[in-house]
């Protein structure tokens, strides 16, 4: 009996010593709280033990006046802005394993211990940071974000961390604000200073309690001192299951605090000094600030005038940036109008004869003819240029070539910079490759609709010629018949070939030229019969109507073709189009699981490969369903 008593007398003693212990762990503090604009003031009080504080227990002074109106409540209870706490845990790869699973206990030990009201977010941080948690009060969205562990990752960027926490705070508007960090080892990797997260957490009266996990790269003293001077306080773990009763201990702290506001009379540009003391609790509390130079009570509002409203709004910003865009565009078309047409260059338009070269054109112009001329002279050594001068005089575009070429130019490196301006990754400067495949892809378009027009009239202008002449016309003749009773483009191609052989050019190459112009394999059939009729003699008309029923059998079948592969061109289209359709879904539905994809250097490689594997497979079905009959 005697030896039960004395091992009960030694447990109250080791449990008394505890307390004792875990109390002068926690000082009584007080700290300016965010949130209040002058004359309102807000401090938080910290109290060494978990207890109930009453208004008539404590006195407040303001530079030795007595304040008699002030209110005091628990955190989380009082009007106003919501209390909220941030725990940043760290995940780099020395917390794999042990310590990670017991940083997540020791989070679900915090979160016991918080007031229902109090806001909980949680981040994991390595190379990059990661909302584990956004700020909530749902106990059951709590506990089932702490359940898992955070991703493991090299790198420890800290710094980056505790912005990210303290921008989180100020956009919940959380009052008292307060982050609980918890990491291993150094700082590794962070772009940000500490500096500049003190000062960044200080302007916002956000405190930092800063949990070291002992390591062989621990950083005690930057820690401390990150704690120290934002009014937290920081604790040492000497092994990873010892961080649980930390963050116990931590979320009882914060729970059990207390906020006290008042309306200040000091005046404008005076130093303040705040002395709190509590009746039964041993010490004086001191604070102080400096109230502003202008009292926010007293100031006027600022409001701008109507003409300053108008003159900033992002309309007007928007009309003055599409104007200054008008007005370059104009400049641009006026130096690079086109001068006058020649003779020789207005007769290239209904025969195959060569235009005037751009230097004699350019002669007698003025200093921007003769730049253009150099410019467009300088291209004349590439293949494409030529293929893509005579691809627009094909397409009927009006509009020069070099022109086209160079606002395309400009058009890419615009819609470039602004997408990269807009998402803030260059990567997105690559979607401005765009721009000249979209030109091309449209000029070629109107170029096959105008081919394609051709071949659809070919057997009925071929009939009208086998008519022509079996009523007794030449072959030129008989096309002349042709030039009046067809429709353009037929027309105008046809009228080249009369043209032609009235300039002493063979009837069958100035056919050919049109063969080449409409890639029209079938009228190459017309050419081999005026060589023939030329050359041997014949029944011309009934070749030529032979010609024209295998033209139109040919017809048949490509519509027959053109049925059959609908549905794989249709599958091109939306298999294409899938991806991007889904991965627009997910940004606008949650855009933090799609930002790694921008972010991080594997993100970016794995969307440059899906969107190479993207365009081959369309490439791939188009070839497959493209048959030429």
């Amino acid at each position: 009996m005697r030896e039960r008593l004395a091992f009960l007398a030694i447990a109250v003693v080791v449990a008394a010593s505890i307390a004792a212990t875990a109390a002068a762990a926690r000082p009584l503090r007080l700290v300016e709280a965010g949130g209040a604009e002058f004359p309102e003031r807000a401090f938080v009080i910290s109290l060494p033990q978990k207890a109930r504080l009453a208004k008539e227990r404590v006195t407040l002074r303001e530079n030795g006046v007595l304040v008699p109106g002030f209110s005091l409540t628990p955190v989380g209870e009082a009007t106003g802005p919501a209390s909220g706490v941030v725990l940043v845990i760290d995940a780099s790869e020395s917390m794999a394993g042990a310590p990670i699973r017991n940083a997540m206990a020791a989070a679900r030990a915090f979160a016991a211990k918080r007031r229902p009201s109090q806001q909980l977010a949680v981040l994991a941080y390595n190379a990059t940071t990661e909302t584990v948690l956004p700020f909530t009060t749902d106990e059951g969205q709590i506990e089932g974000a702490l359940e898992g562990t955070p991703r493991i990752a090299y790198f420890t960027r800290m710094y980056e961390a505790i912005d990210r926490a303290i921008s989180m705070i100020q956009e919940e508007h959380l009052s008292p604000g307060s982050i609980v960090l918890l990491s291993d080892g150094q700082e590794v990797g962070s772009l940000a200073s500490p500096a500049a997260a003190i000062a960044k957490a200080r302007a916002a009266h956000i405190r930092v309690f800063s949990v070291g996990l002992r390591s062989r790269y621990y950083d005690a003293k930057t820690l401390g001192k990150l704690a120290a001077q934002t009014g937290g306080r920081y604790r040492e773990a000497s092994s990873p299951k010892a961080l649980e009763p930390i963050f116990s201990e931590l979320g009882s702290e914060l729970s059990s605090e207390y906020m006290l506001r008042y309306e200040s009379t000091a005046d404008v540009g005076q130093r303040v000094r705040i002395a709190i003391r509590i009746k039964g609790v041993p010490g004086l509390l001191v604070s102080g600030y400096n109230s502003p130079e202008e009292a926010a009570a007293a100031a006027e509002p600022y409001r701008p005038s109507v003409g300053a409203r108008i003159l900033q709004s992002p309309l007007t910003m928007l009309i003055v940036a599409l104007g200054t865009t008008l007005l370059l565009g104009f400049a641009v078309l006026t130096l690079l109008r086109p001068r006058r047409r020649t003779l020789r260059s207005r007769m290239a338009e209904f025969v195959s004869v060569r235009p005037t070269p751009p230097e004699e054109q350019a002669s007698g112009g003025g200093i921007t003819s003769r730049v253009l001329v150099g410019a467009e002279r300088s291209l004349e050594t590439t293949k494409w240029w030529a293929r893509f001068k005579e691809t627009c005089e094909l397409a009927e575009i009006s509009t020069p070539p070099f022109r086209i070429a160079m606002f395309t130019l400009a058009g890419t490196i615009f819609v470039s910079w602004l997408l990269v301006v807009i998402t803030g990754s260059l990567l997105f400067a690559l979607v401005g490759l765009a721009v000249p495949w979209t030109v091309r892809s449209l000029i070629n378009r109107k170029l096959e609709r105008k081919r394609k027009q051709f071949g659809e009239q070919l057997p009925d202008n071929l009939q009208v010629l086998a008519s022509a002449l079996r009523a007794g016309h030449s072959f030129v003749g008989a096309l002349s018949v042709v030039v009046d009773d067809a429709d353009e483009p037929s027309k105008s191609e046809f009228r080249r070939v009369v043209a032609d052989e009235q300039l002493g050019v063979q009837l069958e190459d100035a056919i050919r030229s049109i063969v080449r112009r409409m890639d029209n394999e079938d009228l190459e059939q017309v050419a081999l019969v005026a060589a023939l009729q030329r050359r041997t003699g014949g029944n011309m008309a009934e070749v030529l109507e032979r010609v024209t029923e295998t033209i139109r059998e040919r017809f048949e079948l490509r519509r027959l073709v053109q049925t059959l592969t609908a549905q794989g061109r249709m599958s091109r289209w939306i298999v294409s189009a899938l991806p991007v359709g889904l991965l627009l879904a997910l940004w606008a539905i949650n855009p933090d699981y799609i930002q790694p994809l921008f972010t991080t250097s594997v993100g970016r490689i794995a969307l440059t490969v899906a969107t190479a594997m993207l365009i081959a497979g369309s490439l791939v079905i188009k070839r497959i369903v493209d048959i030429k009959v």
